[in-house]
């Protein structure tokens, strides 16, 4: 069963908990964060100052503690799909006629406690197996040039040392996402 504790507006994701996590996007690195989240840009985007409207964004949610992504993709080609422990939240685009433009964001929810190496190796899982959706969906390209990856951990349950595809950890996260982005890139 997919991870609950999220919702969705026009715009933004936020799935909340209380989670340890670490993230490749604006601000990412590692942290405990209560919430993470997902915005599509509008008009009102400032290229040049991407970490100030980030910012401005989790404000206007009343968010602290998070780490935050930006998309163009709207939210109605977000795909969630649960696997074990894990769910994947994702939004998938890619533009044509450059089709390495586009943002695939990943956030990723583990129901379980992961080893800092773990959910290390997490991020690489992610990315091996959005490529895989990538290529199975008739791309020749491996991802795109804004992607990012947010994995979060609620630190109860089962241990996992270890988070790659040949792990029990990584399988249910690499099934998630090739899914997830899969439905994600059929909307496009």
């Amino acid at each position: 069963m997919p991870y609950e504790n999220y919702w969705v507006d026009d715009r933004t994701l936020i799935v909340s908990g209380d989670f340890f996590g670490v993230s490749t996007g604006l601000g990412g690195g590692w942290k405990r964060v209560s919430y993470a989240f997902n915005h599509t840009v509008g008009e009102d985007f400032n290229f040049s100052e991407p970490y100030d409207y980030l910012r401005n964004v989790a404000r206007s949610y009343g968010l602290k503690n998070y780490f935050g992504l930006l998309t163009s993709v709207p939210m109605d080609n977000l795909s969630v799909e649960g696997c074990g422990k894990v769910t994947a939240f994702v939004t998938a685009g890619v533009l044509n006629p450059n089709e390495r433009i586009g943002t695939i964001n990943i956030i990723a929810v583990f129901e379980c406690r992961l080893s800092r190496s773990a959910m290390l190796n997490s991020i690489i899982t992610a990315t091996e197996a959005k490529s895989k959706a990538l290529i199975e969906s008739g791309h020749n390209f491996t991802g795109t040039n804004t992607d990012a990856v947010v994995i979060l951990c609620t630190q109860r349950g089962k241990y996992y040392r270890y988070a790659g595809p040949g792990s029990d950890a990584g399988k249910m996260l690499y099934r998630a996402v090739v899914e997830s982005v899969k439905e994600s890139l059929s909307k496009w």
